[in-house]
């Protein structure tokens, strides 16, 4: 086929993310009244007015929230605060029509802290960051579960969860990266790997959204093939390219994410699943996926 490999633009990537998503949802339709793409953020504060710790909430398709970011602020450590973070983004989550929390977290954070409160493992990743062992864990927030109370629970009398703002943002952001910066650190910015090709025309027939982070993992966020050229390889041309790539540029590892119905095209180009989510979409299951390069 006369083809040509180039990089990706933003405007590509975005385009191919939307073509992903259209197929998707062909296959899984949102369910009446789950909620659309949206962040929320939450913040902590004692009676100053100090921001003692917050978290950032990402939801996303067919009802289903990640808690992206917690961070408490070393002094208020101890407190209750985390607890008080989580159950309110449980609550504003469920309030959305979410059924089900996802989260990820390592071994210098607070996997334990997770677990008392509902979350149960489904993703182990060994070496991911080097040297360290992350998990995924989930809670279904449609089915009654116990609460955990902290032992030290006057933390209510002393800090009070409120919306945050974009600026809260950024400093939870800031504060949980210098905290995890004493573990492992991160050696450049994310390198975007994505590829695309184009026809003799110069119109684009497919596309891979791909990159590197800082810690040297490889990320596979989507492929896209044009309906027409299906079938003939240009899928798993690509993936072989962002593998190339992500060797040139520091990764020992790729790493994706993907639903029952694209998981054969990942298995038979040598990813492995970390884990699974069962019952997500309703219906079917979602995969962790990962190929050591």
């Amino acid at each position: 086929m006369n083809c040509e490999t180039k990089p990706l633009s933003p405007d590509d990537e975005e385009y191919i993310e939307q073509k992903i998503n259209e197929y998707a949802y062909s296959v899984a339709p949102p369910e009446p009244g789950t909620p659309a793409e949206e962040q929320l953020v939450f913040k902590a504060e004692d009676g100053d007015g100090n921001l003692a710790g917050g978290c950032i909430v990402n939801i996303h398709t067919w009802g289903r929230a990640v808690l992206a970011k917690l961070w408490v602020d070393g002094p208020y450590r101890g407190q209750s605060v985390g607890s008080m973070l989580i159950r309110a983004a449980e609550r504003a989550v469920r309030d959305k029509g979410c059924y089900l929390m996802c989260l990820g977290t390592v071994d210098y954070m607070a996997r334990p802290f997770y677990e008392k409160h509902g979350y149960r493992v489904f993703t182990v990743n060994h070496d991911v960051p080097r040297g360290h062992e992350s998990w995924s864990l989930s809670k279904r927030l449609d089915r009654d579960a116990s609460d955990y109370t902290p032992q030290n629970n006057g933390a209510a009398d002393r800090f009070a969860v409120v919306p945050g703002t974009k600026e809260d943002a950024g400093i939870i952001g800031e504060g949980l990266a210098r905290y995890c910066d004493q573990y492992v650190k991160v050696e450049h910015d994310y390198i975007g790997i994505g590829r695309k090709l184009v026809d003799e025309n110069g119109a684009l027939i497919a596309g891979i959204v791909a990159g590197v982070d800082g810690e040297n993992s490889g990320d596979i966020g989507g492929v896209w093939v044009e309906e027409a050229y299906r079938g003939q390889g240009l899928g798993s041309f690509l993936l072989r390219e962002a593998e190339r790539g992500a060797k040139e540029n520091g990764a020992y590892v790729l790493l994706t994410y993907c639903c029952d119905w694209v998981s054969g095209f990942f298995f038979k180009n040598g990813f492995i699943p970390r884990g699974k989510l069962e019952d997500y979409p309703k219906g079917h299951r979602s995969f962790e996926l990962e190929k050591r390069i």
